[in-house]
């Protein structure tokens, strides 16, 4: 027993007193959620600037007014300085102000009203060297009177069918915040020009507005009794911490893994290579060795998990988040963590024992990594659905076990009380058999010096030497 504690504690040092592993246990964080501090930089950086665009009014109607609109939109969204923000959400305010892309401000120039193919051609061209923006294209039927069904359903073909589309041309032309704005204002336009052809515009606008009101449906989360006597308002902040946050927590699981099992597989590899396991196997057993391994790893993994669960915490208090986070995740959280570590640290450690060069450890790594990866495929259909098929599917399934089932709880919905016990039930009897497996075939692979291809190979030289 004492020998096993020793090869446990060679293989914690081993793991966390390297440069590497600070290294890595700094940059996982920064490669796995940087986006969310880059994309704000980068926002700032390509945001705020005058974008031109040029507008073919084929109406000879419009121009001005919208025009007159860009202005007034322009000077709305000038930043107004010595405007300091009062709010019970201060802090929210302030990340939702840095997260936000400075808005750009358009200027809008004119062009004939009816364009030739060698006109767009020239226009097209400018927009791909960035000497304007976009090209608006308005037909000139634009807002010629419509055309309306009388009572027996047929058209009154006397009036001319309008054509209500207008074209837009740009370089990211699906997502421009311009085209939407201008699809806006034009069909407000087209609609003035409607109630005009009806007589509708003697009717007061106030009136109006009332019979064309929208309703909006507000993205709320389910309350809970702790919420009695507090406000009903719920920000759609609130429904983004309800989809991100089981992501994020599925994501500090991952890292857990990948970071405690990916230098087991390096070790076994270098001692096999080096001869290393030769001279401990002359004062330890195989079963000795690994466990002593397995135990060091764990240990390992409980480092990483102390620390990027205390950034986590952090963070959500720093964000005000922090209740969003239910406190009954956490005994869950980490046994799946432990067992999760367990099962994939095992089968990592057996592969790097059982090959004799990274290409083949590349080969039979790419299944394990498909199944260690399937919740993260999955987990816009788990946070949507936490007890629908596939989730509750995928829960029970042990290599994504842990992961899917974190996420499950994570997301506030009711998981049936009876799932997690025997999920980690499941977990438990999994990782005992693939431990007890992997012994075997580390047993048998560890002294051997020509390595394998495929788990097939692999299975039938263990069960072939171990009959």
């Amino acid at each position: 027993m004492f020998k096993l504690w020793v090869i446990a504690h060679r293989e914690y040092v081993a793991m966390v007193g390297t440069k590497a592993f600070l290294f890595t246990l700094v940059m996982m964080p920064i490669l796995m959620f940087g986006s969310l501090l880059v994309m704000p930089i980068l926002n700032r950086v390509t945001g705020g600037k005058t974008q031109k665009i040029v507008v073919a009014d084929g109406t000879g109607q419009l121009f001005e007014s919208l025009e007159k609109a860009a202005l007034a939109r322009n000077e709305l969204l000038r930043p107004k300085p010595n405007k300091p923000i009062k709010s019970k959400n201060s802090k929210s305010e302030e990340a939702a102000a840095f997260m936000e892309q400075p808005a750009d401000t358009w200027e809008f120039i004119a062009a004939p009203n009816e364009l030739t193919y060698e006109e767009r051609l020239k226009y097209s061209d400018q927009i791909r060297n960035s000497d304007i923006y976009a090209l608006v294209e308005i037909p000139t039927s634009f807002l010629k009177p419509a055309a309306i069904q009388s009572t027996d359903g047929t058209a009154d073909s006397d009036a001319d069918t309008p054509i209500t589309v207008a074209r837009f041309y740009s370089q990211d032309a699906l997502m421009s915040v311009a085209r939407g704005w201008l699809s806006s204002i034009l069909s407000q336009r087209l609609r003035d020009a409607r109630m005009e052809q009806f007589g509708l515009d003697k009717i007061d606008p106030k009136v109006f507005a009332l019979v064309d009101a929208k309703v909006e449906l507000s993205p709320s989360v389910p309350i809970k009794a702790s919420d009695a006597g507090k406000s009903d308002d719920h920000s759609v902040m609130d429904s983004i911490v309800s989809m991100f946050l089981p992501f994020g927590v599925m994501m500090l699981m991952f890292m857990v893994i990948l970071m405690a099992a990916q230098p087991i597989l390096e070790s076994a590899m270098e001692e096999k290579t080096l001869r290393i396991s030769e001279v401990l196997l002359g004062s330890v057993t195989p079963s000795q060795l690994m466990g002593g391994k397995l135990l060091g790893n764990v240990a390992g993994s409980l480092v990483i998990f102390v620390l990027y669960g205390a950034g986590g915490l952090f963070f959500l208090n720093y964000q005000g988040l922090a209740d969003k986070l239910p406190l009954s995740l956490l005994p869950w959280f980490l046994l799946f963590q432990l067992l999760g570590v367990l099962f994939f640290s095992s089968i990592f450690l057996t592969i790097g024992a059982s090959v004799n060069e990274l290409k083949e450890a590349q080969t039979l790594l790419l299944p394990v990594w498909l199944m260690l990866m399937a919740p993260m495929m999955v987990w816009f259909i788990a946070v949507r659905e936490p007890n629908g098929i596939v989730s509750t599917t995928l829960s029970f399934f042990p290599p994504s076990c842990p992961m899917m089932m974190v996420l499950r709880l994570a997301s506030g919905t009711t998981v049936p009380s009876w799932q997690p016990p025997l999920a980690a039930v499941i977990m438990i009897l999994s990782t005992y058999g693939i431990v007890n497996l992997a012994g075997r075939i580390y047993r048998a692979g560890l002294l051997r010096n020509e390595g394998v291809r495929s788990f097939r190979q692999l299975l039938n030289r263990t069960f072939a030497k171990n009959s």
